[in-house]
């Protein structure tokens, strides 16, 4: 029995580092406050069509009481955890209607952890709502799944974790920027939770996935082996590991625009999209 535990924490301890903390805890790239804003075309599959959108993804560097993870504002209060913060929204058109979506994740940079994902979502059937949200115990953290939505509600049921890291679906954009990219390729097995994003009112089965990825001279190409098919992803080969194109097993293809980065608190009236697009010294070289 010793032998077999063993061996399981040693699995356990060779997965959990294929990730690494350089990109979250790089303090000269989010110590100024400022986000990254990332703009991507996109086009999502709907009735065996492609539907072409824009997807923005903004990552911003806060601090959160660490209990609640609840945002804490003004500095850097006693006791704050600093964190990063995923928003990211779409509005697919469907013909005479449209769908809107967005996800919101948090990071706690004190463990390198998903502390909350959550999802929001709006069609002309109604509006859907889902959280996976982290519970630390002494024993080890714990997740636990609420939805609300038109299809029907689940309220706080817990969800079993394994020894593998455990990955949203929704938090790739950020989670494979913080693979160990010291090494010119790797992979590693991880637990998958299917995507937020539906009507489904349960959270659905976590299945085994495969992550791997190559590093070329100006590229990392990863790919994601999971149930339902495999992703492949492209990100820069360079600091801080932009992700440049996403094609999924579904048909979502995202290519990126452009990326900056601001206080987007300052550019929020008509024309700032298009100023902040024209400073060089807010975008990130090609």
């Amino acid at each position: 029995m010793f032998s077999i535990a063993v061996a399981v924490s040693l699995f356990a301890q060779r997965a959990f580092s294929q990730f690494v903390p350089v990109l979250l805890e790089n303090r000269s790239y989010w110590g100024d406050g400022k986000s990254e804003i990332d703009f991507y075309q996109a086009e999502f599959m709907r009735d065996a069509e492609a539907h072409q959108c824009e997807v923005l993804t903004i990552f911003t560097p806060t601090f959160v009481e660490p209990n609640t993870v609840s945002p804490v504002d003004g500095g850097k209060p006693s006791g704050a955890v600093p964190a990063i913060r995923m928003i990211q929204t779409a509005t697919i058109p469907r013909g005479l209607t449209s769908e809107l979506r967005g996800v919101d994740a948090l990071w706690r940079m004190d463990s390198m952890s998903m502390a909350r994902l959550g999802f929001s979502g709006e069609d002309v059937l109604g509006n859907i709502a889902k959280t996976l949200r982290e519970n630390r115990q002494p024993t080890g953290p714990s997740w636990t799944f609420s939805s609300d939505s038109y299809v029907g509600k689940v309220d706080a049921s817990p969800v079993t974790l394994g020894t593998k890291p455990t990955i949203g679906y929704d938090e790739l954009p950020l989670r494979l920027r913080t693979l160990d990219f010291s090494k010119r390729s790797g992979d590693v097995e991880v637990d998958l939770v299917p995507t937020l994003a539906s009507a489904a009112k349960e959270l659905g089965e976590i299945k085994p996935a495969k992550i791997s990825w190559k590093v070329e001279d100006r590229m990392i190409r990863v790919e994601v082996q999971h149930a339902s098919g495999k992703d492949q992803l492209t990100l820069d080969s360079n600091f801080p590991f932009l992700l440049r194109e996403w094609t999924a097993w579904d048909g979502m293809h995202w290519k990126m625009k452009n990326s900056i980065r601001a206080d987007y608190r300052k550019y929020l009236r008509n024309g700032d999209r298009e100023r902040a697009w024209k400073d060089p010294m807010l975008r990130h070289p090609d």
